[in-house]
């Protein structure tokens, strides 16, 4: 993880992120896996964080399987960062995965104004809790959050819980801020919890 100090041009909110996959995509006409990973590997590690809940809490993330293997891209990404991998690897028959350029924008132009709301209230604060030791706290907790995809996906809506935490913890990597990293491992609390009661119900 290489994101301490980011440089002019990166992505540090979630409509930078957003805006960035926006313009990959539309140079192939769709939002491959491999896209998003190649946007960002190398030089950050939040908007990879970011991308795959991204897609969970929209509308695409209703798209059977859709949740599943963007859980499997935050596992995957998030365990190799955790060894010090800059450009993650994954599978092909993950990362040629995609979404059309059409669905992927009408959705996130339809979540447009949370995302800008969240935005307003995100800042470089607590930043201790967002750097060094932490980031690979959260890579972890982000690792135990994404294997609840799949099975929620067996419940409507059922993983905009665990997406969001994990998006707002690839926000709080990004904007370096601490506190929207409190409220994302409680919303990860949340989404354990909701496994847990589903699966003793």
């Amino acid at each position: 993880m290489n994101d301490d100090n980011q440089e002019e041009g990166d992505p540090q909110s979630l409509t930078d992120v957003v805006d960035d996959l926006k313009d990959q995509a539309s140079k192939d006409g769709d939002l491959s896996v491999q896209d998003a990973l190649d946007e960002f590997a190398g030089r950050l590690f939040g908007p990879l964080l970011v991308a795959p809940a991204l897609v969970v809490v929209t509308p695409v993330g209703g798209i059977p399987l859709v949740p599943t293997i963007m859980g499997l891209f935050v596992v995957l990404v998030a365990g190799q960062s955790l060894f010090g991998r800059t450009h993650p690897w994954l599978p092909g028959v993950l990362a040629d995965r995609s979404v059309d350029e059409d669905k992927f924008r009408d959705s996130v132009e339809k979540a447009r104004p949370w995302l800008e709301w969240i935005d307003k209230y995100t800042e470089r604060r607590l930043q201790f809790l967002v750097k060094g030791p932490m980031k690979y706290g959260i890579a972890m907790v982000c690792i135990i959050v994404a294997c609840t995809l799949p099975p929620l996906e067996l419940l409507p809506f059922a993983c905009i819980v665990p997406g969001t935490a994990i998006l707002l913890l690839g926000l709080a990597i990004t904007a370096q801020d601490g506190l929207i990293a409190l409220v994302g491992l409680i919303a990860s609390i949340g989404a354990l919890g909701a496994v847990g009661y589903w699966l003793l119900g």
